[in-house]
């Protein structure tokens, strides 16, 4: 009894193994070529689109996670903890914030040699504009 049973947990070890394996192999379907398709948008959000309209004509020098990051810290800070890689080409890198356990923004790099990494698009989780917290507005001063 107890080697058929150590047996079996043998087996399903190994089952997860596998599939743990073909999951991680990298994106050859729609999420390769959509990043919107990674988004976990709450029922109050919408899916909001935004790519570079012009070619990039200046040299960047950081890494597409610096750029993300720099991204991330103007937008919010509780951005940076949920960083990460979904899809990765010599040419292209797609980097993913999660909040609150839902991807919620995938930005989009290109490499431009010589000119190096841009930030090509971002697809992003967007609230209406009556449920998202801004700034209080402040009296102009002077006389």
């Amino acid at each position: 009894m107890r080697r058929n049973i150590l047996r079996f947990l043998g087996l399903a070890l190994a089952a997860v193994a596998v599939i743990l394996y073909i999951n991680s192999i990298g994106d050859t379907g729609e999420t390769a070529t959509d990043p919107s398709t990674r988004l976990q948008c709450d029922e109050h959000s919408h899916i909001a689109a935004a790519r570079a309209t012009a070619a990039p004509t200046t040299r960047e020098t950081r890494t597409p996670e610096q750029l993300a990051t720099a991204w991330a810290q103007a937008r919010s800070g509780t951005l940076l903890a949920g960083l990460h890689r979904v899809h990765e080409q010599p040419d292209r890198i797609d980097i993913a914030f999660d909040a609150k356990a839902h991807t919620v923004a995938v930005l989009t790099f290109r490499s431009y040699e010589p000119l190096g990494w841009h930030l090509d698009a971002v697809v992003a989780c967007q609230q209406p504009a009556t449920q998202r917290s801004s700034p209080p507005a402040t009296a102009p001063s002077g006389p």
